[in-house]
């Protein structure tokens, strides 16, 4: 290590002051509500050690030691050193062992005794105390060990991965055999869990593991044997890395070392915003042969918000026990399959059953608990297993997919009324997704086929008529090749036949649609189809048609303004998430107190059906789960009460939410409920903020690398929105329509939207001023001064903090409100 410069030794010494101060603040705060934030949460405080003089004027980083007894700490019965299950667990103060040990030659270590007993016996709400507890430490320390049992360390250090806020390396250890046997392991684990604290080799990569010099990942790691000494492993995966005498190897980085520094690399678990009581209770079941239902309806009973399935081979469970698990999700418990064989994943999941991936039932469990205690949403836990829970690695492409030198779009086939193109595959230095085939001078492609499609019919053409198509392949961040343009000539019409009628006729485009990808398929520019990822559970063949004769249907409700078309699909059964239907319709047959709204045809009842809408200019869309018929109708434009949420009843934005619903800049969900507290995203924003003001549309298209993962019903607005200088995309010109919108980028977006004289010379009144981006202090503290953001508790902006549906609801009221 080089000797640390004056500045960092003055900061060394003004950290434990300037922690005692924060410490202070926070205590004086009361549990109060804020307006449009959520009510404070009273946080334990702890007596974490401050730095030693000694310390504070050694080059060596400073590791803590924060103890909760285990094994490690344990004493021999009877005073017998030869017996290693004879013994009791948290006997040792953490700083008496500390003491045994060698002077460490790579670090100031100091200790904080949390807890000495054994790993099984901390609640979870300890252990919701004990994350805060090394965050705390984090603040003062380079870097923290926590020593536990072994019974359940995989469990506690999972939870702490998945909580800790420091990006500071935390590394968990403990031993197989008490500290004062012969043999004992729990000295030169301790000694060595030090060495890679230390080493701060394993910053980013939330917390690890490290016993018998191997480190593994707390996600991937489990015990595998009751008595050995190297009972820890890590399944598919293998470790992170070994420690050797004296060097810290590290030979792979996980998912989140990939996203070291970046916006999403903390979870979403951010145990500051919740108390204790929070987190739910969330169970384990067992599959078994002939495993009957009752564990599942006794933990229903017993107040169970979540179980785990360890099911066999691929995550199977019986039918009695299915039959228990169906009744169970009506209740609303939520369930996570997982396989008991030890490694594996499970891909297939359900309603009210979320895939595990490759966790084992312990992880999943730590998992569903924590995505429990921060969202009753089903989709957003979903959501949440498929990212974090997940940690699979997406790397950020920044090339578009090329075509090989001379590729050519060929017509492979012809007639009257159709061409069939061919083209050759392209290359992506990640991967091609899928192929997108447009008219030519149109901007909304015809069709879209998967990656593993060279070809493609289009039909409905006229006979003898010439055409020009662009082929353009698209990989999975969104970037699109340069297209390859071809043309054609149908052939003519044949003549004579046999006088036969056609009463029905039609024109229809057909694509592919994978489950890993989804897809859209559009009609022209009449109406898209668009399938998101993870919405089937094999490929279909998704098929539109444009239904020209009268078609038997009834007549509609109203005066027609679109075309009738028929999507159909080669399966049975619903879709997974809801798909999104947009049709473009004729504004101008619109008659006075008139509104669009799309309905859909019941084949049974013979009656056409409203469905709704969300109008963006000639176009409006809706989200379906099945297929029929689909138009959109004039119907009278209604004005009805805001619509009453069950979940928003007593909320502290209730009345807010109701004024946002009755401006029009936000809606519920079509099953009555609001979802308050659900995350916004980008796109989401984009079209509430708006909304809200009534921007007035832009006819100049946004032109962001990944412009083709920005939803249809969020295109204008964020087209509208960035010709007027509201929103930007991020280095690379990516929009990331998906991701959670953070407290700086709203405040930003709405200063531009009013227009606000920007001056960052005030926004230090916040705690966390050094937090905030330069590119949004101005922007906060024009919020702020005129009374259209507030901070958090302890004076803290909370720069990076998402913002829920309830929060963007009240802000924006409060823009609707603003007076300059």
């Amino acid at each position: 290590m080089t000797m640390q410069s004056k500045q960092t030794i003055w900061s060394r010494r003004l950290a434990p002051l300037l922690i005692m101060a924060m410490l202070t603040a926070l205590l004086s705060v009361t549990a109060i509500r804020v307006q449009a934030e959520t009510e404070a949460i009273v946080l334990p405080t702890f007596d974490i050690p401050p730095l030693s003089e000694a310390h504070i004027n050694s080059p060596l980083p400073n590791v803590i030691v924060v103890a909760t007894g285990g094994t490690l700490a344990g004493a021999a019965r009877n005073g017998d050193k030869t017996s290693f299950q004879s013994y009791s667990a948290g006997t040792y103060p953490m700083a008496d062992l500390i003491a045994e040990l060698p002077v460490h030659k790579t670090a100031d270590v100091a200790s904080y005794q949390f807890g000495n007993k054994g790993s099984g016996g901390y609640t979870m709400k300890e252990l919701y105390d004990l994350s805060l507890a090394v965050d705390a430490a984090l603040e003062i320390y380079d870097s923290a060990v926590v020593t536990t049992g072994t019974d359940t360390m995989e469990e506690i250090a999972y939870f702490l991965d998945l909580t800790v806020r420091s990006p500071k390396p935390v590394v968990v250890t403990g031993a197989m055999r008490p500290w004062d046997v012969i043999g004992t392991d729990g000295p030169a684990n301790l000694y060595q869990a030090i060495k890679v604290a230390g080493s701060n080799k394993t910053k980013w990569y939330g917390t690890v593991v490290m016993l018998n010099d191997v480190i593994h990942a707390a996600r991937e790691v489990t015990k595998s044997n009751s008595h050995r000494m190297d009972t820890f492993e890590s399944p598919m995966f293998g470790a992170l890395g070994y420690v050797d005498d004296p060097a810290v190897r590290m030979y792979r980085l996980n998912a989140r070392a990939l996203k070291a520094g970046q916006e999403g690399w903390a979870t979403p678990f951010d145990l500051r915003k919740i108390s204790r009581d929070q987190l739910p209770i969330v169970d384990i079941v067992y599959n078994y042969q002939e495993a009957g239902g009752g564990a599942i309806r006794a933990l229903v009973q017993d107040g169970a918000k979540g179980i785990v399935t360890a099911g066999t081979g691929a995550g199977g469970i019986s039918s009695k026990m299915s039959a228990a698990r169906a009744e169970a999700i009506k209740q609303g418990v939520t369930f996570v399959s997982t396989t008991r064989t030890g490694s594996g994943s499970i891909y297939s999941g359900g309603n009210g059953i979320i895939a595990g991936d490759n966790l084992n039932p312990q992880h999943a469990r730590i998992m569903l608990m924590l995505s429990l205690a921060f969202s009753n949403d089903f989709n957003t836990m979903k959501g949440w297993f498929e990212t974090v829970g997940t940690q699979d690695i997406a790397v950020e492409e920044t090339e578009a997919p090329t075509w090989p030198p001379g590729s050519l779009l060929e017509v492979e086939a012809s007639s009257s009324a159709s061409l069939t193109l061919k083209w050759p595959a392209a290359t992506d230095n990640v991967r091609v997704a899928e192929y997108a085939i447009y008219m030519a001078g149109q901007d909304a492609p015809l069709a879209k086929v998967p990656a593993n499609a060279n070809t493609y019919t289009v039909s409905s053409l006229s006979p003898s008529t010439a055409y020009t198509f662009v082929v353009k392949a698209i990989d999975s961040s969104g970037l699109e090749s340069i297209g390859l343009t071809g043309s054609s000539t149908t052939l003519a019409a044949p003549s004579g036949g046999g006088g036969g009628i056609v009463t029905n006729p039609s024109e229809k485009t057909e694509a592919t649609i994978n489950p890993a990808n989804g897809g859209t398929l559009s009609y022209g520019s009449e109406i898209t189809v668009q399938v998101p990822q993870g919405a089937l559970e094999t490929a279909i063949q998704l098929i539109i048609e444009k239904l020209t004769g009268s078609g038997g249907w009834s007549q509609g409700p109203g005066t027609t303004l679109s075309p009738v078309y028929e999507v159909t699909k080669n399966t049975e059964g619903h879709f997974l998430k809801p798909v999104t239907l947009t049709l473009t319709f004729n504004s101008s047959l619109l008659g006075d107190g008139e509104k669009a709204s799309i309905f859909y045809y019941d084949e049974i009842s013979k009656k056409w059906i409203e469905m709704g809408g969300t109008v963006s200019g000639n176009r409006i869309s809706v989200e379906t789960d099945h297929f029929t018929k689909f138009s959109v109708f004039a119907v009278t434009d209604k004005q009805e009460p805001a619509p009453s949420f069950h979940d928003v009843t007593g909320h502290w934005a209730e009345a807010n939410i109701a004024a946002a619903v009755s401006a029009g800049f936000i809606n519920g969900y079509g099953d009555g409920t609001f979802r308050p507290d659900n995350k916004v995203t980008r796109a989401e924003f984009a079209v509430m903020l708006t909304g809200a003001l009534k921007t007035e549309a832009s006819t100049v298209k946004s032109s962001f690398t990944d412009e083709a993962a920005i939803p249809d019903w969020a295109k204008e607005a964020i087209a509208t929105a960035t010709a007027q200088g509201i929103v930007s995309g991020y280095p690379g010109g990516a929009f990331r329509p998906s991701a959670s919108v953070t407290r700086s980028e709203m405040a930003v977006m709405i200063a531009k939207a009013l227009k606000l004289p920007l001056d960052s010379s005030g926004a230090s009144s916040y705690s966390d001023k050094a937090s905030i981006p330069a590119w949004a202090l101005g922007a906060v503290e024009a919020l702020t001064s005129e009374g259209l953001m507030q901070g958090r508790s302890g004076n803290r902006f909370a720069p990076d903090a998402t913002s829920t549906r309830a929060e963007a609801a009240t802000l924006l009221m409060r823009v609707l409100q603003y007076k300059p």
